[in-house]
């Protein structure tokens, strides 16, 4: 089976956070550094645009629960 890579590019965090973002996938971890681009496989990416939908889909709703206070 074909590892198709893309890239992808891991926008810079605060300076308390990690400068690396973890991503596990079936048992396999990668260490992607912030600020760069990474060639990852295609189910990498789908997984960190997962978490990045996930976390704004969050910060949505305690903005919505913020407003209706």
């Amino acid at each position: 089976m074909e590892d198709k890579r893309v890239e992808v590019f891991i926008p810079r965090g605060s300076d308390r956070e990690d400068p690396n973002l973890f991503v596990g996938i079936n048992g396999v971890n990668y260490l992607l550094p912030r600020g760069k681009k990474s060639r990852v496989p295609e189910a990498v990416a789908a997984e960190i645009k997962r978490s990045e939908l996930a976390a704004d889909r969050f910060y949505q709703s305690i903005d919505g629960l913020k407003q209706s206070v």
